[in-house]
């Protein structure tokens, strides 16, 4: 961040030098700049977050030009971050995106600013503005085309910014959109996997599920997966990844064999071509519902089959504000066929459609697993639900 605010820095002193031969800066303007570029060369903190502040509220006053006044306000709110000011730095890094937008500068220029200002947002939990200057980021970034030059150091983050935010708000497209894109830098900027590439597969997978694009799902899910068990095994995320992966992945088993290998081979076909999947550790994959450590003999049992089983009902609330919405939900059948043990593995967005899911499973009622004819116990049986609204 440091290296950002000194080429920042570099652009303004720039500035002033050009100005300086037709239209200086207001003397109390670039007296208190020189007094900030004094602060950061001694790293005197305090002394940074006043003569920042200053010199933004010198230039606000005095009317000087957008373009300037943004990279004051840029200044502003790495010293009130630096400080811990994090009231003020939200402000300044808004006000920065702001004039940025309004002078219409580099669309790097902005996109930092706004993703600084999402970040900050999101420190103070102010989720709402996080939302607003992620979306104002990543449309920013957008503007970039493919070649993101200089914003390809934070433009994966910034993407993903918006995606965690977009999905924790029931926006699924738009986070299946800005994850896409956090995949694409993040594989563009990245030497190795990280968990922030994990995360970015795992919310594209997520909304791929939602679009029915099983394929492109179970990839994402699978190099999620992976990545994840190698860089975070503990992460909070972990049994959500791995139901979801379940998931998609049986969709890909089609009616007639050929179909389903067809599938598979061009699963496998596109992870052994991601640069960072086949340097993890190689793990076998087994046929969905079976272990691979279980050498016993086969018993003469039958898995519990479903009699009736209602979807959940749209919350009213969720239909209103137009949410769309994913969520995993594990549950037993005991031996008379009824339901038990509801609880649910993941959600997106978090709570939403949780208490409408397990009321539904609650009604399902199924024919009984059996073993040697007897009925049993099927625990850990897993199910997902989709939200969408008819647009």
């Amino acid at each position: 961040m440091k290296q950002v605010l000194i080429a920042s820095l570099t652009l303004l002193a720039s500035a002033t030098t050009a100005l300086a031969q037709d239209e200086a800066l207001p003397q109390d303007v670039a007296s208190a700049y020189l007094d900030y570029q004094a602060a950061l060369e001694v790293g005197d903190a305090m002394a940074l977050l006043d003569a920042g502040r200053r010199a933004y509220e010198a230039g606000d006053e005095a009317d000087i030009d957008r373009a300037t006044l943004a990279t004051l306000a840029e200044n502003y709110g790495f010293a009130a971050s630096l400080n811990a000011d994090y009231e003020s730095a939200q402000e300044a890094w808004r006000i920065a995106g702001r004039l940025s937008d309004r002078a219409d500068v580099d669309p790097v220029e902005r996109a930092w600013r706004w993703h600084n200002a999402a970040l900050v947002a999101l420190h103070n939990q102010d989720r709402n503005d996080a939302y607003s200057c992620s979306r104002n980021a990543a449309n920013a970034l957008e503007e970039l085309g493919d070649d993101l030059g200089a914003a390809t150091e934070f433009a994966g983050d910034a993407f993903l910014t918006r995606a965690a935010l977009a999905i924790g708000r029931g926006r699924l497209d738009d986070a299946g959109d800005a994850a896409v894109q956090s995949v694409a830098a993040f594989e563009a900027s990245l030497d190795a996997p990280s968990q922030s590439y994990a995360l970015a597969l795992f919310y594209a997978g997520i909304a791929q599920t939602l679009d029915r694009e099983f394929e492109d799902a179970t990839y994402s899910l699978h190099v999620a997966r992976d990545v994840l068990a190698e860089v975070a095994p503990d992460h909070v995320d972990t049994a959500t990844l791995r139901a979801a992966y379940t998931s998609a992945r049986l969709n890909l088993f089609e009616h007639d064999e050929v179909g389903t290998r067809e599938a598979l081979d061009r699963l496998e076909a596109r992870l052994a071509a991601n640069p960072f999947h086949p340097a993890l550790p190689a793990t076998d994959e087994p046929d969905i519902g079976s272990d691979p450590n279980d050498e016993s003999e086969p018993e003469a049992c039958c898995d519990a089959e479903p009699i009736s089983r209602r979807m959940p009902n749209y919350p009213r609330d969720a239909a209103y504000s137009n949410l769309d919405g994913v969520v995993y939900v594990s549950f037993d059948v005991t031996a008379t066929g009824r339901t038990r043990n509801i609880r649910i593995i993941g959600s997106f967005p978090p709570a939403i459609f949780d208490a409408t899911s397990v009321s539904a499973v609650e009604d399902w009622r199924y024919e009984p697993a059996t073993r040697d004819g007897e009925p049993v116990l099927r625990e850990g049986v897993e199910t997902r639900f989709d939200f969408r609204m008819q647009r």
